[in-house]
């Protein structure tokens, strides 16, 4: 028992010393400006909003381990980078959140990815975690009416795709009132998934960069704030864009839903690929090639 004690003590004057790190870090960042939600960054504001046994664990009042979610609160707080939240987690004995893949470890998943899109029967592409776009096949090229050449997608994401008004895709899915309230929609719910899904990565330089980037978009900034009007789950939800028929120049509205396919363990790289959902789109993808 007094093993585990001593193990306990020695397990918070850790955290404790990481914490403090991490906020006098805060506090000296912001010495000679103010913070744009006017945070002080000391002992007792951390208390008072992310962690209410703060003051007594550092005057010795208590020995109690914040819990996990308590941890998470306090590098919200802090406005922690994923790998500051996860030291902070190591810190405190609980299991960090995934990192993601970097260098050769990336490269190598980047391939598989590959070689796994080259083989399925389906439009598709490549992200990662900004959803830049790291690949596509053929028929996505033929779908979308947009370059397979790879130099293209250099610097794009999906919401340069969904946004941008040089693209066809834009024009092609807001072609009537019916489509473009459709493609609102998923503006609105991609904007709020992808808020959702990074919400601890949020101070990372990546994300920030990537925000800045698509914020050139009136629309995305339009949306950025406005909520789901309906509670559909995404994958339950289609899509709708013109499609030529064969090459009869005959256009048509096809119906068709997107998937995520994970290739390892880690959230990325992923694939999207896209499924038909009406017939009109069960030819048209028969026509690409597709055998959906």
């Amino acid at each position: 028992m007094r093993k585990d004690q001593n193990l306990q003590v020695e397990t918070l004057k850790n955290l404790l010393a990481e914490v403090e790190s991490l906020r006098v870090k805060r506090q000296q960042a912001y010495a000679n400006q103010s913070h744009p939600l006017l945070k002080r960054f000391n002992q007792q504001e951390l208390n008072d909003m992310a962690c209410p046994t703060y003051k007594n664990l550092l005057t010795g009042r208590s020995h109690r381990i914040p819990d996990r979610q308590m941890i998470v609160r306090i590098a919200t707080y802090l406005e922690c980078t994923s790998i500051e939240q996860n030291d902070l987690l190591v810190a405190a004995g609980y299991l960090p959140f995934h990192q993601r893949l970097e260098g050769e470890a990336w490269e190598q998943a980047l391939e598989e990815a590959r070689q796994i899109m080259s083989s399925l029967p389906l439009p598709a592409m490549i992200v990662d975690q900004a959803l830049a776009i790291k690949g596509v096949n053929d028929s996505f090229s033929q779908l979308f009416d947009l370059p397979a050449h790879p130099a293209f997608y250099k610097d794009l994401n999906m919401a340069d795709l969904h946004f941008n008004s040089e693209f066809p895709v834009r024009s092609r899915s807001t072609f009537d009132a019916a489509s473009f309230e459709l493609w609102e929609s998923h503006a609105i719910d991609g904007i709020q998934a992808y808020k959702t899904m990074h919400i601890y990565s949020r101070h990372e330089l990546w994300y920030k960069q990537g925000i800045r980037k698509l914020q050139k978009y009136d629309d995305f900034n339009k949306y950025w704030n406005k909520q789901p009007g309906n509670t559909r789950n995404e994958l339950e939800q289609h899509k709708m864009i013109l499609a030529e028929m064969g090459n009869t120049g005959k256009w048509v509205p096809i119906r068709y839903k997107q998937i995520h396919i994970s290739t390892s363990h880690h959230m990325h790289p992923r694939i999207e690929a896209f499924l038909p959902v009406d017939d009109a789109a069960r030819m048209v993808f028969k026509q690409l090639g597709c055998q959906a």
